[in-house]
């Protein structure tokens, strides 16, 4: 059976869905208020990763003409009301973003050649394969003018932290792990003040659960960490498939493991952090001092232990879904690349957020908006990511067990404030 923490619940998903295309639609100009509109909302991305449609039809009812019938009193008044106050909530949020984007074109006009920096650690290529054309269709205005940087979890949040302090803030926007940006986002990396306070008016409009934002980031997607494995290097090595996390220890797979490494909060460190809730201290001391032992190879991207593991330099890793994804989609046969099902499956928040003396201010805001918008979550799907949205990726988690069970890592948030702390601790287990 499938379960998964995340902000819609299995209730109101029906409704909800509807909600936030209706809302999306109107945030877009695709809704305009007075009388009653019918509005299809179709919307595909293709890139080189993926190619996802999403379509639905919505009525929208302006508060002043909105009328309803039904054979039960009470739930023609509920249904007024509920469309009433969702035509008023989609007519502000509309009217903010359109005064956003105004701001935001004049000052793209007059910036030259680059009006918006984004630091993530997605890769490189997402902004042309996916992002980019569907933000240059929504701001044609914008096209050529993004810059869209690529780094490992520790050198970004490194970048962040220091040319603020230095009074040389160069980007507008950071994306990546909400634990690996944690240093950034609070006092316990020293960088405080180093990202704004911000909420963004699309929020309103996306059905977030309380626990999916934070006064300066927004979930935008969710990074599922996975163990994988090589099954030709597997049976050239008589390797047993790990059934559990704890195996990783056993003296069978020394020189056999490639990870990211934990000391930069990143995807390796997910995994680890959320063992260490379920069980004892010493128990968990014990195993990360196992697999220390193994002597596993130390990458500074979950990108790079994994194509370790395709090549058959190592036959255990530690991954990303949506790496797995690509390199599935890619061709990488499955003799050489497998997803090792091991329950429950974890998950961290990636987020975006906003930079302290961002050098452009009302992009940094247009754009996420249009990150947490309904075009903006397709462009996350393009990439394999998965979606804060969860309603668009059913396809995309058609490569996940048919059972799979997802569970935050970080639902136990004593890692988020003490993070100088727990990057200090992994890096004298594996000494890096």
């Amino acid at each position: 059976m499938m379960y998964r923490e995340r902000g819609v619940s299995q209730t109101v998903a029906a409704l909800a869905v509807l909600v936030v295309i209706l809302a999306a639609a109107a945030s877009y100009g695709l809704i305009r208020s007075g009388g009653t509109t019918t509005s299809t909302v179709s919307t595909t991305i293709t890139g080189t990763n993926s190619t996802d449609t999403v379509t639905s039809t919505s009525t929208a009812v302006s508060t002043a003409t909105s009328t309803a019938t039904s054979t039960s009193t009470t739930t023609a008044t509920s249904t007024t009301t509920a469309t009433s106050t969702t035509t008023a909530t989609t007519t502000s949020v509309s009217t903010q973003i359109q005064d956003i984007a105004t701001a935001a074109q004049a000052e793209c006009a007059s910036a030259g050649s680059n009006c918006l920096t984004i630091l993530t650690t997605q890769s490189a290529t997402n902004w042309a394969n996916c992002y980019g054309p569907a933000f240059d269709q929504a701001y044609p205005w914008a096209t050529g003018k993004v810059t869209y940087t690529s780094m490992s979890t520790a050198a970004l949040t490194t970048s962040l932290i220091s040319n603020f302090q230095a009074h040389s803030v160069q980007a507008d926007i950071a994306t990546g792990t909400l634990a690996g940006l944690e240093p950034a986002l609070s006092n316990s990396g020293g960088g405080t003040d180093t990202v704004i306070n911000y909420t963004s008016p699309q929020l309103a409009l996306m059905n977030y659960s309380s626990s999916a934002y934070g006064p300066n980031w927004i979930t935008t997607n969710i990074a599922i960490v996975h163990m994988i494995y090589n099954p030709s290097v597997m049976k050239a090595d008589n390797l047993p498939i790990p059934t559990s996390w704890t195996q990783l220890s056993n003296p069978v797979y020394k020189n056999q493991i490639a990870i990211q490494t934990a000391t930069a909060l990143g995807i390796t460190t997910a995994e680890f952090y959320y063992l260490s809730t379920t069980m004892s201290n010493s128990t968990w001391t014990t195993l990360m001092q196992g697999i220390a032992a193994n002597n596993p190879k130390i990458e500074q991207t979950a990108g790079n232990a994994e194509q370790d593991v395709i090549s058959g330099q190592d036959a255990i890793g530690i991954a990303t879904f949506d790496d797995y994804v690509s390199d599935i989609k890619g061709g990488t046969p499955s003799s050489q690349l497998a997803f090792d099902d091991i329950e429950p499956i974890v998950y961290t928040p990636g987020v975006v957020t906003i930079t302290a003396g961002a050098p452009h201010p009302n992009m940094a805001k247009l754009f996420e908006a249009w990150y947490i918008s309904i075009p903006g979550q397709l462009g996350v799907l393009c990439t394999n990511h998965d979606p804060y949205q969860s309603q668009l990726s059913t396809n995309l988690e058609s490569y996940l067990p048919s059972d799979y069970r997802l569970v935050n890592a970080y639902a136990n948030t004593a890692l988020l404030s003490d993070t100088a702390n727990w990057s200090q601790l992994f890096k004298n287990i594996f000494g890096a």
